[in-house]
């Protein structure tokens, strides 16, 4: 999650440049606006608030936050971060999703789980379907390899997420063609790598 005073903008931006497909179009409502691209195994939304999470006047600028999704209900989820001993709260409750920030008093960029709410199927199959077809962009990104971030994490946010601490908040795909490139002025506060 990038936030930007214009995602629209920003979204086209970056889409041009990695020539990358949208993952969805601008989608306006009266907590945010949000557009995503379609980075392969993993979406980037470009977002502005006037609600984050539930709360009024938050406001950042850049990479802000890292979504995941789980495949069981969402109490099953909430049981499993109880039982990681992870703080978590309600953040968004809609038709067709609910999210869950973790930890969001220690942990920045922040961690959220979100539930949909509808057969995301059709949706999956059409951004794997368009990723296939711009062969990974103008970069041949292949998979999405890890990510770190510029925070400490808790252990138990670590082992839950799988993500690890660095200096920078940075963001690894694998390369289709073996050419390596770092992108570190495209998104503020994240670097792109292709490794």
């Amino acid at each position: 999650m990038i936030e930007v005073d214009d995602p629209q903008q920003t979204a086209n931006r970056v889409a041009e440049f990695m020539g990358l497909p949208l993952a969805w179009p601008l989608m306006t409502k009266e907590e945010y606006t949000s557009i995503g691209v379609n980075f392969g195994d993993i979406n980037v939304e470009f977002i502005n608030f006037n609600v984050r999470f539930g709360r009024k006047e938050t406001h950042f600028r850049g990479f802000s936050g890292i979504a995941f999704t789980d495949d069981v209900s969402l109490q099953v989820s909430m049981a499993k971060l109880d039982s990681a001993q992870l703080h978590y709260r309600i953040g968004e409750e809609c038709e067709a999703h609910t999210t869950l920030p973790v930890e969001d008093d220690q942990i920045f960029p922040t961690l959220f789980l979100v539930k949909y709410h509808f057969d995301t199927t059709g949706w999956v199959q059409r951004l794997h379907d368009e990723f296939a077809a711009c062969s990974g962009g103008k970069f041949n990104l292949g998979g999405f390899q890890s990510l770190a971030i510029n925070s400490s994490l808790p252990d138990s946010a670590k082992s839950e997420f799988q993500l690890s601490s660095a200096s920078k908040n940075q963001i690894v795909f694998k390369s289709n063609s073996g050419q390596k490139q770092l992108i570190s002025d495209l998104i503020d506060n994240l670097e792109i790598v292709i490794a």
